[in-house]
């Protein structure tokens, strides 16, 4: 399958008030056209740094970065700003966590979806209008002649995420990164959202990114998955074969850490420990310190390499 995206060793590092973070090591991925990818890791591990890369949203004063990042065979990272700016929103859209932080109190529902279509599509004020109203309806959110002049404190969080999801499909981009996009909604809400999206993704046929912290969102929704720990790829591979057979150790601990139906009486599965401050680098593996296999081979850091007879699941393990 042809690739839309390929990130290649992508290293990030982050000026802070304690020194710099090495924010991503030797990141690399690749998401096919209409597949969606997880993302799947701890709070820490890199996943938002990554999406926020491909969107190129770091403050380039405070931030270096290196490596490729191939969006249809073209690196975003040589672009210019002014480049960049007709492929957000139109080729390579974002859904951000948190709705309330991301849409603008001031502004109507409406005006901000219709700001879109003006900027990339040069509409004119009724035509982004009635294109509002068709994504209002097309995202399930009714009625939208009552909900387009509406301000997003007079909606609920389910309402305000799929506003979110209506202004980054608005362009039809081909690219789509949500950065855990359910984390903020209950759990009967989070199931229609992920539904959205998978219905979405099946009717425009787009490339979903999709971040999560929660291998069960990974086994309903995505075709394939890459596990990130302390701004490292550690295994990457179908999903269907990393859940019959995970190789990492920290990708197994995640696996076991979902809720089981009908298990009661017993503790939920969890890892010890948290994921290391990326301040200094380590010539030792990172989840050697949490790893219950950990022995002197961890010392030095393991690479990817081919695990199994799964084509293209890769693991950096030593214990593989």
């Amino acid at each position: 399958m042809e690739n839309l995206l390929e990130i290649k060793d992508l290293t990030v590092d982050i000026m802070s008030t304690r020194g710099i973070v090495h924010a991503l090591d030797g990141v690399d991925i690749r998401i096919a056209k209409g597949e969606i990818h997880g993302l799947v890791g701890e709070s820490g591990c890199g996943k938002s740094m990554t999406a926020k890369s491909i969107m190129r949203l770091h403050d380039s004063r405070r931030s270096r970065v290196k490596g490729q990042i191939l969006f249809q065979g073209r690196d975003i990272l040589t672009l210019t700003e002014r480049e960049m700016q007709k492929v957000r929103g139109a080729r390579i859209s974002m859904i951000f966590q948190d709705p309330m932080t991301a849409l603008n109190p001031l502004l109507t529902v409406g005006d901000q979806i219709g700001e879109i279509f003006s900027g990339h599509k040069q509409c004119g004020k009724k035509e982004a209008r009635n294109k509002t109203m068709e994504m209002l309806v097309k995202v399930g959110i009714n009625p939208p002649e009552k909900r387009i002049d509406q301000y997003p404190f007079e909606l609920s969080g389910g309402l305000q995420q799929r506003v979110m999801i209506a202004m980054a499909i608005a362009c039809s981009p081909d690219l789509l990164t949500a950065d855990e996009p359910t984390t903020a909604l209950d759990v009967t809400i989070q199931a229609q959202i992920l539904d959205l999206l998978k219905g979405l993704q099946k009717e425009m046929g787009l490339s979903i990114l999709l971040i999560t912290h929660n291998f069960g969102i990974v086994a309903e929704m995505c075709d394939r998955v890459s596990v990130m720990y302390a701004g490292q790829v550690v295994e990457n591979a179908e999903t269907k074969s990393i859940f019959r057979k995970a190789a990492h150790p920290y990708s197994q601990a995640l696996i076991n850490s979902i809720p089981k139906a009908g298990v009661r009486g017993k503790y939920l599965s969890t890892i010890p420990g948290s994921p290391p401050e990326l301040f200094n680098k380590t010539k030792a593996c990172a989840f050697a310190p949490r790893c219950p296999y950990a022995d002197r081979r961890c010392d030095t850091a393991p690479t990817l390499q081919a695990y199994g007879e799964e084509v293209g699941h890769v693991a950096a393990c030593h214990h593989r």
